[in-house]
C-alpha cells in the first residue's frame, strides 16, 4: 500500500461510527487516495508517451487540482477529520451519542 491508501485505510478502520450506507463513500474516498497517490507516475508516463511523439502534448494534465480537494471532502463528511467530527459532533471515543449524527441514525434506522 502507497502512504495515503495505507493512511486512508487506518482512518476507515478507526472510524467506528461509520455504517454500511457510508461504504458507497468510503469506496469513493478510497479511489481517490489510489490516484493521488499514483498520480506522479501517471504524468512520468504520459510526459514519456508525449516526449516518444515527436513533442507531443502529455496525455494528461501535470498538476491534478482537484483530487486531493475532493479526498477531503470525503474525509470530512465521513468525519474523518477533526473538522469533520466537529460538524458530526462525534465525540472522542468515535461513538456519536446524543450527537446529530446519532438522531439521524435513529431516524434511519441505522
Amino acid at each position: 500500500m502507497t502512504d495515503l491508501v495505507k493512511a486512508t485505510e487506518d482512518a476507515i478502520t478507526a472510524a467506528t461510527h461509520l455504517v454500511p450506507s457510508d461504504m458507497g463513500a468510503v469506496e469513493a474516498m478510497r479511489a481517490l487516495a489510489r490516484k493521488i497517490d499514483a498520480w506522479d507516475q501517471i504524468v512520468e508516463w504520459a510526459i514519456d508517451d508525449a516526449a516518444s511523439q515527436d513533442g507531443k502534448r502529455p496525455s494528461v494534465p501535470q498538476n491534478d487540482n482537484v483530487s486531493i480537494s475532493a479526498y477531503l471532502k470525503y474525509c470530512d463528511q465521513l468525519g474523518l477529520t477533526p473538522a469533520g467530527r466537529k460538524a458530526l459532533e462525534i465525540d472522542k471515543g468515535g461513538e456519536s451519542g446524543g450527537s446529530k449524527l446519532g438522531k439521524l441514525r435513529s431516524v434511519h434506522g441505522g
